[in-house]
């Protein structure tokens, strides 16, 4: 019972920080949506990992990746745009 219940709060709070990552995307807050987005990630793999969805922990891992690469990136992009 409990195991459900701490599942069930892990689970929306994937959903959760998708969408307000989603949410500062759009807003053009791209360093906190990255930021959000990465949380989302580890949270998306603890998931699949608890429950064995090998194909949704593979396809965060490479999304976190691609968040931490996109952090990184777009910090270069905002120091070339000032000088």
């Amino acid at each position: 019972m409990l195991y459900q219940i701490l599942f069930q709060i892990l689970n929306y709070s994937g959903l959760l920080a998708t969408l307000l990552a989603v949410w500062f995307f759009s807003s053009h807050k791209y360093k906190i949506g990255f930021l959000i987005s990465i949380l989302s990630c580890i949270l998306w793999i603890a998931i699949a990992y608890i429950d064995n969805v090998w194909s949704l922990l593979i396809l965060n891992a490479i999304l976190l990746i691609l968040d931490i690469r996109g952090y990184f990136k777009k910090d270069v992009q905002t120091i070339k745009q000032e000088a």
